[in-house]
């Protein structure tokens, strides 16, 4: 993890870690003096009560000092993104009396902000924003239906950038497995990644990418973000895609490739 190179005690918990690997880190936030400072987890661990009943150990002993939630526009049902499990984390301000919260997110309307405040129970929170336009940002639209072979299109302007990361979307699984194997025989190392996928291989495409094994990953939405990449393109479109690069400030080039006629 990025954060552990800086120095700072960092850890998560998801359900692809081993059982050990899962005990230690339990073992040291149980201890006198726990070594971990922060501690990524998700909603739906937050959610059961033997992870709830841990955190409520350690707030008792006064060692929690801020809960953090991104994406936190997941917790409204006008959001896009709505997720059950993320609406549920209003009852850690029911447990964890005091413990100050910070909600973020870069994709909220204003509806979607007070939703978000009164579902945690927020009190006259401060909030801040900032504005939408991400100069960084280079967006280009082109219609597929204009391209004599759009794969070979694709190809060339991958190649075109060099050696670099990017990131295809397609908005079904066997779009993301075909264009990843024609990329692958056309000489540009990538790999498919989606949600029919184990999390074993999963696993093993993200951390292929983000060492720069593989160039591209071929994906549907069920593929995070990462900060470290130069560009993504939508094959075809899939514009919601386009949020996830405003967190970066590094130059990123966004393609939507997209039918004239798509709504």
């Amino acid at each position: 993890m990025a954060l552990k190179e800086k120095g700072i005690a960092a850890e998560y918990l998801s359900s692809t870690q081993i059982v050990k690997v899962k005990n230690k880190i339990y073992e040291d936030l149980e201890s006198g003096k726990p070594s971990l400072r922060l501690l990524y987890v998700t909603p739906e661990l937050i959610a059961t009560s033997g992870f709830m009943a841990r955190l409520a150990k350690i707030h008792s002993r006064g060692l929690l000092n801020l809960i953090a939630i991104d994406e936190a526009h997941c917790i409204s049902t006008w959001g896009h993104d709505f997720r059950p499990s993320y609406r549920k984390l209003s009852s850690l301000r029911n447990c964890l009396l005091n413990v100050p919260v910070l909600a973020l997110t870069a994709t909220a309307a204003p509806k979607v902000q007070q939703d978000v405040i009164e579902s945690l129970c927020l009190d006259n929170p401060l909030v801040l924003k900032s504005s939408f336009n991400r100069p960084n940002i280079y967006y280009e639209v082109r219609y597929k239906d204009l391209l004599e072979n759009p794969h070979a299109d694709l190809c060339n302007f991958l190649k075109s950038f060099g050696n670099v990361c990017a990131i295809v979307y397609c908005l079904e699984r066997k779009a993301s497995d075909d264009l990843a194997a024609h990329l692958s025989n056309n000489g540009i190392s990538c790999s498919a990644y989606h949600a029919g996928l184990n999390s074993k291989l999963r696993s093993s495409v993200l951390d292929d990418w983000i060492s720069s094994k593989i160039q591209v990953v071929v994906a549907t939405v069920a593929f995070g973000y990462d900060p470290n990449f130069y560009f993504t393109l939508d094959f075809p479109m899939y514009c919601a895609a386009t949020r996830w690069f405003c967190l970066s400030w590094w130059f990123i080039y966004c393609t939507i490739i997209i039918n004239r006629k798509s709504n």
